[in-house]
């Protein structure tokens, strides 16, 4: 069922979505676009938290989906059961399950939710929203399946939230000397 629904994505492929679901995913790759992300809010003293909180989850994300489940699933990408279908990227190397461009994402958007201090809390929608662009990005490219990007969504959000509280028991930077 899961092929049947990646193969009906297929039909909505065009020039301008297939450019924009390429550059959205390649802001996923290697986390990059929320490394930085982290890194932007480490250095003002009022989002420190934050940005630590960002990069934290991704640490954790990275430990648990990349070294722990995506090996002990072992489950084959969508482009591996049907190769008729051309993919716009270069073939992901790794496993399927869980999608980690969706947990990474979803992890550091609940980390900045959880974490921003009041006055910038706005920053977190566009993280959420960025977050399930990539996510379903990686449908649209065939490199996951429905089940690989929810889950990965929902360990992302869940490390992220982990990540935000894990900070809470230590000092706030702004009381530091």
């Amino acid at each position: 069922m899961e092929l049947d629904i990646l193969r009906a994505l297929q039909e909505l492929h065009t020039p301008e979505l297939d450019a924009l679901m390429v550059g959205v995913t390649t802001l996923g790759d290697r986390s990059l676009v929320w490394l930085v992300l982290g890194c932007a809010f480490i250095v003002p003293r009022r989002t420190r938290r934050a940005g630590a909180a960002v990069l934290i989850a991704l640490a954790f994300c990275t430990l648990v989906v990349d070294f722990a489940l995506k090996p002990l699933v072992a489950r084959p990408r969508p482009f591996m059961l049907d190769a008729g279908v051309e993919l716009l990227i270069p073939k992901p190397g790794g496993w399927s399950f869980p999608s980690g461009h969706s947990a990474k994402s979803f992890a550091a958007a609940a980390a900045l939710a959880a974490s921003l201090p009041a006055g910038c809390r706005r920053f977190a929608a566009p993280a959420f929203l960025l977050a399930i662009l990539i996510a379903c990005s990686r449908l649209y490219l065939f490199v996951h399946f429905p089940t690989d990007v929810l889950a990965g969504a929902a360990l992302g959000a869940a490390l992220g939230i982990v990540a935000a509280r894990v900070l809470r028991v230590l000092p706030h930077p702004s009381h530091a000397a």
